[in-house]
């Protein structure tokens, strides 16, 4: 990330905060804590409390470097002189005090920089550390139901990235909610649920940390008819206060239908409204034209459209046939579309 003058820059997609003294170019690397952890001595007075990341920058120019943690300190039993900022060097490990620690940052000035994070020091060992999490869902069509899955997890964007990916490769779309109303207990057990009968496996989930690089625990079910949408929540197994809960609205009950009724020639075909998008988002278009070929395209325009040198340009010339389309043929594209890429179209009548 190139930062063009001094001042105060926030990252978001990260959650590092920085402070320069100036122009300059910084390099920002995940990094996954069970790399360095066989360092740490004893191992079992420590916790991980953030994410891990390299970063280089040249000495001097960055004034202070926010790292964030997911301890909540508002929780009584957090003391911030149990907070430390782990260096990994070549020649080992180096804990050092930060600054100050703020609610969701732990701040260091004039610093030097190697794989680094932030752990706490277990000073009870009996202690449950509160922490601030994270509810993942994600939704996938399969056949004629949909399947979630459900991640109860610490709130570190190393860990929401890893699995984030590792679901777009099965094409399950994340549906962003809102976190759990309170802090949550590493190690605390939880209970999901939700307000159709269904079947969720497993329905106990424990709260912990896990490095980003490994599996991370989630709960699976499935739902044939959502109706007018179902209620999920999540509560504490040990007093059964609800810590979490949401709404998934039905709007994945339209993509069995057709988008829209043919005898209402005053709207628009979902095709036609949301051309822009499919142009520039449709990533497999020879997987499209093979589900049209013979039947609403002909060898030639078949041929045409898989000419063009980009997916766009193959978009825009599948689309320069439409004019002789019906409202049947765009239900036969929309189906096509719906089948090679369920994710767009989830995305799309979400929009």
């Amino acid at each position: 990330v190139h930062f063009p003058v001094a001042g105060s820059y926030h990252c978001p997609n990260m959650g590092l905060y920085f402070v320069l003294r100036g122009p300059v170019t910084i390099e920002i690397e995940f990094c996954a804590w069970d790399q360095f952890l066989d360092q740490i001595v004893p191992q079992h007075s420590w916790m991980v409390a953030g994410p891990l990341f390299d970063i280089k920058a040249e000495p001097g120019a960055v004034a202070a470097v926010y790292l964030p943690h997911f301890i909540a300190l508002q929780e009584e039993h957090v003391d911030i002189s149990w907070f430390h900022i782990a260096h990994f060097k070549e020649d080992g490990i180096l804990l050092e005090k930060p600054t100050r620690v703020e609610p969701r940052y732990t701040v260091l000035e004039n610093p030097s920089f190697s794989p680094m994070g932030v752990l706490l020091r277990k000073i009870h060992s009996f202690l449950s550390i509160p922490v601030i999490s994270n509810v993942l869902l994600y939704h996938r069509l399969h056949s004629e139901e949909v399947n979630f899955h459900l991640y109860l997890l610490p709130s570190d964007c190393t860990i929401e990235k890893a699995v984030d990916n590792e679901k777009q490769k099965f094409q399950f779309v994340r549906i962003h909610k809102p976190p759990p109303l309170t802090p949550l207990h590493i190690g605390s057990r939880y209970i999901v649920s939700g307000s159709q009968k269904m079947e969720i496996i497993p329905e106990e989930l424990e709260l912990c940390y896990r490095s980003p690089g490994k599996p991370q625990l989630f709960s699976e079910f499935y739902i044939d008819h959502l109706g007018s949408g179902i209620r999920l929540q999540i509560k504490s197994k040990n007093d059964e206060t609800v810590v979490w809960e949401a709404l998934v609205k039905s709007v994945f009950m339209s993509l069995s239908a057709s988008p829209s009724p043919p005898d209402a020639p005053d709207l628009l075909h979902f095709m036609d409204q949301h051309r822009a998008q499919l142009v520039t988002r449709v990533t497999s278009v020879d997987a499209v034209l093979d589900k049209l070929h013979g039947q609403m395209l002909s060898e030639e325009q078949y041929e045409r459209v898989r000419a063009e040198p980009t997916n766009p340009d193959k978009m825009r010339k599948l689309f320069s046939f439409s004019k002789s389309w019906d409202w049947a043929c765009k239900d036969q594209l929309y189906r096509a579309l719906k089948e090679t890429h369920p994710h767009l179209i989830i995305d799309l009548w979400e929009k």
